[in-house]
């Protein structure tokens, strides 16, 4: 009699468990969630089988007398905040933002989205920072949704808005002035570190270890991963990095970013010792450029959209020149680019191919001066090539990539250091796009199977199952580097460390490798070292 009790007790648990497993997660995920600001309750996302929480206020709203000051925490609300819904972008053209996807632009938008896995534990945390020139993004994009890496993983990640363009990075004397610290500038920055400092405090309570923090993020998200780790204001707020198509050496002087800064007033028509006091009444839609051409009007100068600067205060110095002094918050990173970074942005320019050398020499010297021109033009020849535009672009193309070069050779020695290419290029248009910038991102989420329309115009069903086994084999690396500061793992084809001597690399691709960087490589690198790639950096 006990023995058919016991079967039927089994039966009942195999036979339900799926239903109560379903309600375990559902409640976990719509449990209230005490934070600093009080309960925050989310839900659970079926699709993907994780917790989401959408739109928590990490900061008091940048606006009225806090436009470009330094952000604040946010107030406490009462009762229970429903994180249901995905918070406003920050202004930006809505126009080349992401073929429309996210529509949604307030200056009201420091907001921040976390998903976790739908079961009890303490979770290594990961902290998307967007890319967008730092002109354009959100965290709320369908390409970085967490809830993959979060559930398949076992990571909390978390994703961030940040203020950008000339609410994001406007310098002028008058705002270092009423500063404490004296600086102006950089408030996306401090954005950024005001959402680390949320994470410290409450992350906790949605599976978070405070105490394994990794920051990762993909162009201007990548470069803001090296500004945070060369700034003594993020020291002890993460303990891991990842930099996708970044540099570590960007940001104008002070007197420069000045100088930019009242360009872009006059821009938007402020003018005069009243200028400041002009431009905290202009509207913020005033304050972001217009035009299907913003990239190429950008590129041309006529176009002036406030970015970094070495304000004294976020950033003492280029952060590649702190990595290089030991003077930066030392931890295990991995860096990278794809293989063909501005590949794509020559469809933004129809024409190029029927242009002259002479045209293409001319934008050369303008972007690095006569003296490096005139090195660069040793190692590549207009010949070897059946467009002189495509010799422009493998210069322009190689003058990325070498950031990645210049600072794994900083980082090498003192932190544990793992460099990668992105070589996977299976899209619709291979020959045309090849391996962009870009590309990875979806790869490290998990999210091949994007709807916007750029995504469906470059995807196919067999680019899509072309990519599956790759994008499962990154997320591996980037979670596994996210739980021990170690990529490498089970079922994992070895990656090793990036040494001075050895210079290894992995690339990603149908079949990964790994080989050291060639001396003709290693050559025209070096010509870039002195070179500041921040304009082409979009």
């Amino acid at each position: 009699m006990m023995r058919k009790h016991v079967f039927a007790g089994i039966l009942l648990s195999a036979l339900f468990a799926p239903f109560l497993t379903e309600a375990l997660a559902e409640s976990l995920c719509s449990q209230p969630v005490e934070t600093s600001q009080g309960l925050v309750q989310g839900k659970d996302d079926p699709k993907n089988g994780a917790c989401v929480w959408k739109g928590i206020p990490y900061a008091k709203p940048p606006v009225g007398n806090l436009r470009w000051r330094a952000p604040e925490p946010p107030e406490p609300h009462q009762g229970i905040f429903e994180a249901y819904e995905f918070g406003p972008a920050c202004p930006q053209n809505a126009t080349i933002t992401s073929g429309g996807e996210f529509d949604r632009f307030s200056e009201d938008c420091l907001y921040l989205n976390i998903w976790r896995p739908s079961k009890s534990g303490s979770f290594p945390v990961m902290y998307w920072i967007h890319g967008g020139a730092f002109r354009q993004g959100t965290g709320s994009y369908e390409m970085s949704n967490g809830a993959r890496l979060a559930n398949e993983r076992e990571v909390v990640v978390v994703t961030i808005n940040y203020r950008l363009g000339g609410l994001g990075f406007l310098s002028l004397p008058e705002l270092a002035s009423e500063s404490p610290h004296q600086s102006a500038g950089n408030y996306g920055f401090l954005d950024q570190i005001e959402g680390l400092k949320w994470v410290q405090k409450n992350i906790a309570g949605f599976g978070g270890d405070p105490n394994n923090v990794t920051i990762f993020g993909q162009s201007a998200g990548g470069m803001s991963v090296c500004a945070l780790l060369a700034s003594p204001l993020a020291r002890g707020l993460f303990h891991r990095a990842i930099s996708m198509s970044g540099a570590c050496e960007f940001g104008a002087t002070r007197e420069k970013a000045y100088e930019q800064g009242k360009k872009f007033a006059e821009q938007v028509g402020c003018k005069g010792s009243d200028r400041l006091q002009c431009l905290r009444k202009l509207p913020a839609e005033k304050m972001v450029p217009k035009g299907e051409n913003l990239i190429v009007s950008a590129i041309s100068g006529k176009t002036v959209i406030p970015s970094p600067s070495i304000d004294g205060y976020v950033l003492k110095d280029q952060p590649i020149n702190l990595i290089r002094q030991g003077d930066y918050n030392k931890m295990p990173v991995m860096l990278g680019h794809t293989r063909d970074e501005v590949k794509l942005y020559t469809i933004l320019m129809p024409g190029l191919s029927l242009l002259p050398p002479s045209f293409f020499n001319h934008l050369l010297r303008r972007f690095m001066g006569d003296e490096i021109f005139k090195q660069v033009m040793n190692y590549y020849s207009y010949s070897d090539y059946k467009h002189p535009s495509q010799c422009a672009f493998a210069i322009a193309n190689d003058a990325f990539i070498s950031r990645g070069y210049i600072a794994a050779e900083a980082l090498a020695g003192q932190s544990q250091l793992y460099l990668w290419r992105f070589d996977w290029d299976d899209t619709r248009f291979k020959n045309k796009v090849g391996a962009f910038h870009g590309l990875d991102e979806p790869f490290v989420f998990g999210a091949l199977e994007m709807q916007s329309r750029l995504a469906k115009l470059l995807a196919s069903k067999k680019s899509i199952e072309l990519g599956r086994p790759l994008t499962e084999k990154i997320m591996s690396y980037y979670t596994n580097f996210a739980k021990t500061g170690n990529p490498n793992g089970p079922g994992l084809p070895e990656w090793p460390a990036y040494t001075l001597e050895k210079k290894e690399r992995l690339y990603f691709d149908n079949q990964l490798t790994v080989a050291p960087l060639t001396e003709k490589e290693i050559q025209r690198y070096n010509l870039f070292a002195n070179y500041n790639m921040l304009d082409l950096a979009i």
